[in-house]
Parts: structure tokens; C-alpha cells; sequence
């Protein structure tokens, strides 16, 4: 599928792991792939690729570290990263635009407030998945983001009871970070289900978890769905004006409550200063207005139909689109090296493209990724130590600064050496080393 229009048009729909990793990726195979380019400059301007990435942020948010963000501030204000740090995002061929994507078509892609379309001949579809706030970040700007964090950690701070909804793999990380910074405090984990996070893992690593959470000091009530609630006041950090597009963006959508009574299936009732709801997440699907041309779907339950080797949608009349990370059908559980991995691919793909069309030569060895294997603490799906194909997807939660149960396909791992898999800063230290921060991407990075 050569396109040989002059410029190149390629737009990425999304940032973070998948879209970042695909704008970098087109960075070194389109713009920096000269020989004289060593990464100590900008890449030589290149009048024949214009490369559009479309995010509503105007940063790269470190969602893998959110909640302990929550409790600690000083951890929390490196989590959002604009894309002004980057100085390879500033070169001449690249175009940021800060707006929130309405609609994807299969020649260009819509803007919410705006009758501007950006076309593409190309397109990375990157749009992630979405939570209600404050995991899912409503903030559009850095300084939005830095003033919402704040009124959290007042209120943290402040509440002696707080309570957290959802026992998913974001609730039991939530619950042990709020335990392990504020040990005095009353925290109470209530899930539906008899163990907490659902998903392909082993119930023995869901009953270590709850050993460990216990073993923290968290209440748990397990097998208890929340059947009414009652609060004198709603938490809403969300930014001014933003709460017209709730239908398209869940995570503007505060659902922190203060002074709330929680009345369970099993008429307990629970009084909290502070809620929290971790209830899941939705998919950004509806966006993608991309009919099949064939009589297979292009969507499926767990996401876009792709060919996993190319990340190009599964449909010959889109063969000029890709999909990566939490959008695509490509893992079992959703997570952040899955996407860094695909947007790598996609940028490969679209890169290799280009180029055969243009017969010039294969880019120089090696191709920039963000980091494989991901997740919170390096939380992925797929295969077990041993290799081979694994039943069951591998999780890595981080519960507190000491505490980590993890899974490796079939293996869970003991406890003892569980911290030994995970990274202590949740691999904000290799993400920003892999953004390029103040600096140029280079090779085999």
C-alpha cells in the first residue's frame, strides 16, 4: 500500500505510551535516519513528511504512577511531562495539536469544538482507555493537573475514613498506597466479587494480595456491591468547561465524594470522609467510525481487530491505519508496554512503508521504544517466565513502597522475591529516560 504524496501526511490520534512511542519511532525512520544524525541535534528538516500528533494533553502523563501520586506529592508533580521538554517533538515536520478528538474516519480525523479536519494518508489510532478522575486525568495542561493533585492531597490528608470502590488491580494499589503513607488512617477496600482483581491470574495471587493488604491494615469487604449512597459534597477538580464532553471522555468525570454514608448489598453501612471510585474503565472505540469492508468485524469485545506483526488494522480498505495499545484486540490485559511495544511496530511499519514506496534504503540498525513490558511496576500480558503461551496474563502489583505480588504467566511469584520484579519509582525513571527529555532520540533506544 505505497502512497507517494508529497508531503507525507501521518497523524497520531493520542499520546502516552502508544502514540509517543509511534511519533518517536517515525522520528528516527523519517526525520533522523540521514547518516550525519548522531542524536547530539535536531534532525534535518524534511520538507516531504509532515507528521500531525493530536492529544488534548499537552504532556506525557505517567498514569502507571497515579496513585501514589495521590499520596505523595513530591512523586506526583514528576508524572506529568510536557511535550515542550521534548526537543525532538519541535522539529519543523511535527505538529502538536492540543484538542480533543470527536470522530476518526478512515481519510481524516475530527475535532471537538472545531471545524478542522486533519487529514492523513497515515494514521497511528493511540486513544487509550478511559477512568473516571482522578486515575484518569482530567486535566488538559500541567499547571491544571498540578493544581487538582494539590486539592487531593488536601484532602487525603485531611479525611480520616476514606473508602475505595473497585478491588481491580488500580483499587488494590490505591488502598495499599493510601495505607502505607498514612498508616493512622481508617481505609477500607469494598469489591464485589470474593477476591479481588478479576482478569486471567491465579486466585493465588488474588489471595496474596489480600494477605498483603490485610497485613497493611486495610479493611477489605469482599462480595459487597455499594447499593446506595449518600454524600454532602462532591469532590470536582475537573477543569472549567470541560464537563460538555463526559459522553466522549469518561476520566473528565470527578467521582471523589467527601462526607459520604455507603450503604452495602449487605446493609452494612459505611461512613467515609473520603471515597474513592475505581469501577473500571470504557474503550474509546466509539470514536472510530471505520465500517467493515469485509464480513469480519473490525471491532471485537477486547478491541480493534490488527495484524499483531504490523499493528495495521485487519481490513484491506484500512491497511493505511494502525491501532496500538489499550484500543487494539492484540493482549489479554491492557497495559502500558503493550502499547510502548505497538506504537513502536506501527512507526516501523509506516516508516518501511514510505520508504520501499520511495526506494530508499532500510532505516540504520535498531528502533527507539519506550520500554516492553509494562504496566504499573511492569505489569503485562502474555507469557510466563519459561516462555512458551500461558492460559493467563502477568500482572505486577506494586502495593505500597515494600510490598509487590506478582505473576509471570502460569508462575506466581513468592512473596519474597517479588519486589526483585518491580521497579521502585514504577518505572517513571525509564519512561522519562526513554521520552528523550531534553535531549534527541537515538538508535536502538
Amino acid at each position: 500500500m505505497p502512497i507517494l504524496r508529497n508531503p507525507i501526511r501521518i497523524a497520531v490520534a493520542g499520546g502516552n505510551f502508544g502514540g509517543l512511542n509511534a511519533m518517536k519511532s517515525l522520528y528516527l525512520g523519517l526525520l533522523a535516519n540521514g547518516p550525519d544524525y548522531d542524536g547530539t541535534k535536531q534532525a534535518p528538516p524534511n520538507p516531504d513528511v509532515k507528521i500531525t500528533l493530536i492529544d488534548r494533553k499537552d504532556g506525557f502523563v505517567h498514569y502507571l504512577g497515579m496513585t501514589r501520586g495521590l499520596t505523595q506529592p513530591e512523586y506526583s508533580r514528576k508524572l506529568w511531562i510536557p511535550y515542550s521538554a521534548m526537543p525532538w517533538l519541535q522539529h519543523s515536520s511535527i505538529e502538536i495539536k492540543k484538542s480533543i478528538i470527536s470522530r476518526i474516519t478512515p481519510t481524516h480525523v475530527e475535532l471537538a469544538d472545531s471545524s478542522e479536519h486533519v487529514e492523513f494518508d497515515y494514521l497511528v489510532i493511540a486513544l487509550g482507555q478511559s477512568r473516571n478522575a482522578p486515575i484518569g486525568v482530567a486535566a488538559s495542561t500541567r499547571e491544571e493537573y498540578l493544581t487538582a493533585m494539590e486539592k487531593y492531597q488536601l484532602s487525603i490528608r485531611d479525611a480520616k475514613s476514606i473508602v475505595v470502590v473497585g478491588g481491580g488491580a488500580v483499587g488494590t494499589e490505591l488502598v495499599a498506597d493510601l495505607k502505607t503513607d498514612y498508616p493512622q488512617k481508617d481505609i477500607t477496600l469494598i469489591h464485589s466479587r470474593e477476591l479481588p482483581v478479576p482478569g486471567p491470574f491465579k486466585d493465588e495471587l488474588r489471595k496474596e494480595t489480600v494477605r498483603v493488604l490485610h497485613m497493611l491494615g486495610v479493611n477489605t469487604m469482599f462480595g459487597e456491591r455499594v447499593v446506595e449512597e449518600k454524600t454532602s459534597e462532591q469532590e470536582d477538580f475537573s477543569p472549567h468547561g470541560s464537563s460538555k464532553y463526559v459522553g466522549i471522555l469518561p476520566e473528565l468525570v470527578d467521582t471523589v465524594k467527601r462526607n459520604a454514608t455507603l450503604v452495602t448489598s449487605s446493609g452494612t453501612t459505611v461512613q467515609a470522609d473520603l471515597v474513592f471510585n475505581c469501577l473500571g474503565i470504557k474503550s474509546k472505540a466509539p470514536l472510530v467510525d471505520l465500517p467493515s469492508s469485509t464480513d469480519q468485524p473490525i471491532f471485537t469485545p477486547t478491541g480493534i481487530r490488527i495484524n499483531s506483526e504490523t499493528m495495521q488494522i485487519d481490513d484491506p480498505k484500512y491497511s493505511h491505519i494502525f491501532a496500538v495499545g489499550d484500543v487494539a484486540n492484540q493482549n489479554k490485559v491492557k497495559l502500558a508496554g503493550a502499547a510502548a511495544n505497538g506504537g513502536r511496530v506501527a512507526g516501523d511499519s509506516i516508516s518501511a512503508s514510505i520508504r520501499a514506496a520511495r526506494g530508499e534504503n532500510s532505516i540504520r540498525g535498531g528502533e527507539a521504544n519506550m520500554g516492553r513490558g509494562g504496566g504499573r511496576g511492569g505489569r503485562r500480558g502474555g507469557r510466563g517466565r519459561g516462555g512458551g503461551s500461558s492460559t493467563y496474563g502477568s500482572i505486577k502489583l506494586v502495593l505500597g513502597d515494600h510490598h509487590a505480588v506478582v505473576q509471570m504467566g502460569d508462575e506466581v511469584i513468592p512473596t519474597e522475591q517479588a519486589m526483585n520484579y518491580v521497579s521502585p519509582d514504577i518505572k517513571l525513571g525509564k519512561a522519562t529516560k526513554n521520552l528523550s527529555i531534553g535531549s534527541f532520540p537515538t538508535f536502538g533506544r
